[in-house]
């Protein structure tokens, strides 16, 4: 082989490495995700060990986000784990919930939520016009009210996928709508 030929062939398993070390990165987090939680007796060793066992069962999932799927994973292994609601590409929101049944039986309930989640009808927000002076003036100012406003969209399918997921026995806490940029 002439010497630029191995300079080339170098090159390019200097350039597979550093790209699977960029992907290494991004799967592992850069320092792992804030929303997730340590619990008793848990290290970061630990987690780095289940986030790798996790992988062949994510994989497994195919049908379901990979997210979604991990997090069902670490739920399962104990971990306080964020249960993220997406549409497509969207990030809508995200809720903590605990381990009810194993691995297989949450991914499937959390895939079922997502669906039914973003199926639900949204209620129906009535605009009344406001007559006089300061109706009229606050209807201006405050046109999705003055002390509660309607829900957007987002709001209403974080809540759905909360909801959904108490009727099925789990202790849904934090139910959080991620805002758009």
């Amino acid at each position: 082989m002439p010497a630029g030929g191995r300079l080339y062939h170098r090159r390019m398993v200097l350039l597979a490495r550093a790209l699977a070390l960029l992907a290494a990165l991004a799967v592992g987090g850069c320092g792992g995700d804030q929303n997730l939680k340590l619990r008793g007796g848990q290290t970061d060793a630990k987690l780095a060990q289940d986030r790798t066992e996790c992988i062949t069962f994510v994989q497994a999932h195919p049908e379901t986000s990979a997210q979604l799927a991990e997090a069902a994973c670490l739920i399962a292994k104990g971990y306080r784990a964020p249960v993220e609601m997406t549409l497509g590409p969207s990030r809508i929101g995200q809720v903590f919930t605990d381990a009810r049944g194993d691995a297989n039986s949450m991914v499937r309930d959390f895939q079922t939520c997502r669906v039914e989640a973003a199926n639900a009808p949204m209620p129906e927000v009535t605009d009344t016009v406001k007559s006089g002076i300061v109706g009229g003036f606050f209807g201006q100012i405050y046109p999705r009210g003055f002390f509660t406003k309607a829900q957007t969209s987002d709001q209403w399918i974080a809540k759905s996928f909360g909801e959904c997921l108490k009727r099925r026995g789990y202790t849904v806490s934090d139910v959080i709508t991620f805002d758009t940029p």
